[in-house]
C-alpha cells in the first residue's frame, strides 16, 4: 500500500519536495499540523527557529511521538 501523501493543513497543498521548508505543529510529541511554505506566518517562522535553536529531536517513539531534549549551552 502506498504511503497517504503530506498535505498542508491550511490549504491542502500536497508536498512534493522541499518537505524540509515545511513545518509541523505538535501537541504532546504528537502531529496535529502540517504547514506549506505558502501558508506559514511570519509567527510560525519565529517559532520554528526558535525550537530549532533550543530543542535537540532524538527520535521517535513506537507509538508515534516525537520526542527531544533542550540543546545543550556551551
Amino acid at each position: 500500500m502506498a504511503a497517504k501523501a503530506v498535505r498542508c493543513t491550511r490549504c491542502g497543498r500536497r508536498a512534493r519536495k522541499q518537505i524540509e521548508a515545511w513545518n509541523v505543529e505538535t501537541r504532546s510529541g504528537r502531529i496535529v499540523a502540517v504547514i506549506c511554505p505558502t501558508c506559514q506566518t511570519p509567527e510560525d517562522n519565529a517559532e520554528a527557529e526558535i525550537n530549532e535553536a533550543t530543542i535537540e529531536y532524538i527520535g521517535v517513539t513506537p507509538d508515534g511521538r516525537i520526542y527531544g531534549r533542550p540543546k545543550a549551552v556551551l
